[in-house]
């Protein structure tokens, strides 16, 4: 298949539903996409969080909450 012709079905099949495509359209829809699936999933890491974020976002807030009156002291 030459290029013009892929880009002939590549126009041809542009805002089509996949079970709408002729064959041709979905062979070469089939071949030019990518599905992102692996044979292996990938491990997803744990963000580095690091307490000192987490007490600097923690008297943010407490400071916020304290200034609209929203905290009550004992």
């Amino acid at each position: 298949m030459t290029d013009d012709e892929k880009q002939a079905l590549r126009n041809s099949m542009a805002g089509k539903k996949v079970s709408k495509m002729t064959a041709q359209e979905r062979e070469l829809f089939d071949q030019e996409f990518q599905y992102g699936l692996n044979d292996t999933p990938q491990k997803i890491k744990p963000a580095n969080i690091k307490s000192e974020q987490l007490s600097k976002s923690k008297d943010l807030t407490m400071g916020f909450l304290s200034r609209m009156n929203l905290i009550v002291r004992k």
